[in-house]
């Protein structure tokens, strides 16, 4: 008759399956983690409509710079009516300004520049300024803006 010994006494099962227990939501926690990172986020991001304030406050020629919940745009009145632009730079991201004896935007990095329509003129920025959806309710300005 043979005597089977037992070293698992009962406090080293308890710390091996604490540790087991503890390395498993370790591992589990990371791995939902990862997964979060690889799937995009389902819920896509609704325009806002946000007031900007009436159109006789913005002066003609001029661009007015506001921060709608971080995002910065830039509202330009001209003889064709308002339009709002991103101040990102589609070059480096850079916040452009308006110069009003150019009539352009003015990215300070690379010296990029846009026409009052967004357009890109010259310098290194690929493509147009990000143009925003502007409505008009009587006086009042609204801008459409996507929320983060």
């Amino acid at each position: 008759m043979a005597i089977i010994h037992d070293d698992v006494g009962r406090r080293r099962f308890l710390s091996q399956a604490v540790m087991g227990f503890g390395m498993v939501f370790g591992m589990g926690a990371l791995g939902l983690r990862f997964l979060q990172f690889l799937l995009p986020n389902g819920a896509p991001r609704q325009p806002e409509t946000v007031l900007i304030g009436s159109e006789s406050r913005i002066p003609l020629g001029e661009a007015v710079p506001m921060d709608l919940g971080g995002q910065k745009i830039l509202v330009l009145r001209t003889d064709e009516g308002v339009a709002a632009f991103s101040r990102r730079c589609t070059d480096l991201g850079c916040l452009v300004s308006w110069n009003r004896e150019r009539g352009q935007f003015i990215c300070p990095c690379h010296q990029g520049t846009f026409d009052k329509t967004g357009l890109n003129v010259s310098g290194p920025p690929p493509r147009p300024l990000d143009r925003l959806d502007i409505v008009k309710r009587g006086d009042q300005l609204y801008v459409n803006v996507k929320s983060a």
